[in-house]
């Protein structure tokens, strides 16, 4: 018997047939796992919520944050962009938008902070009212109409910073951005 054991044969009869054991169990357990996976219907996409339709169980659609429109006239020197579709971040029930402030030429300002507090003072004037949301980190500049609320998501640390704002209805706008 140990001589049948230390023959070269039968070591490599053993080695398949462990091998074989393996990769068939790996399979039985595969398809085991695929045939009992839970057969749930399709998210939609991210910012695309499928509205008019009777929710089905997965909460309520959410609400469209609002156009760059809402924010008038951009100051002097100024203008504000945003991608409708790629600039929208949604997040359970919850939309905003992202609106980069550039100059009137498409181009990046050279100061970050001083773009933001621009456009901060020029809304201010519009009637926009300062807000410190629950849970807001200090030093965040938040701005709302009643409706809306922007915030300044900008880093102005970085010397190439892009001044960056965030914008979403109030009343269901994030505390913090």
């Amino acid at each position: 018997m140990m001589a049948l054991l230390r023959s070269r044969n039968t070591m490599f009869v053993l080695a398949a047939v462990v091998i074989v054991g393996l990769v068939v169990s790996a399979g039985l357990g595969l398809f085991n796992a695929i045939g009992s996976a839970p057969t749930a219907p399709a998210a939609p996409p991210q910012g695309q919520g499928q509205e008019g339709q009777g929710g089905q169980g997965t909460g309520p659609a959410p609400d469209a944050p609002p156009d760059v429109d809402v924010l008038g006239q951009a100051p002097a020197g100024l203008s504000y962009v945003s991608d409708p579709e790629a600039d929208v971040y949604c997040e359970q029930n919850e939309c905003v938008r992202l609106v980069m402030v550039l100059t009137e030429g498409g181009e990046l300002p050279e100061d970050s902070r001083e773009s933001v507090e621009t456009v901060l003072a020029h809304l201010a004037e519009h009637g926009w009212e300062e807000q410190s949301p629950q849970g807001a980190p200090e030093g965040r500049a938040f701005l709302t109409d009643g409706d809306h609320l922007l915030a300044d998501t900008s880093s102005h640390d970085t010397a190439d910073a892009s001044a960056m704002l965030m914008l979403g209805n109030a009343e269901q706008a994030p505390a913090t951005p």
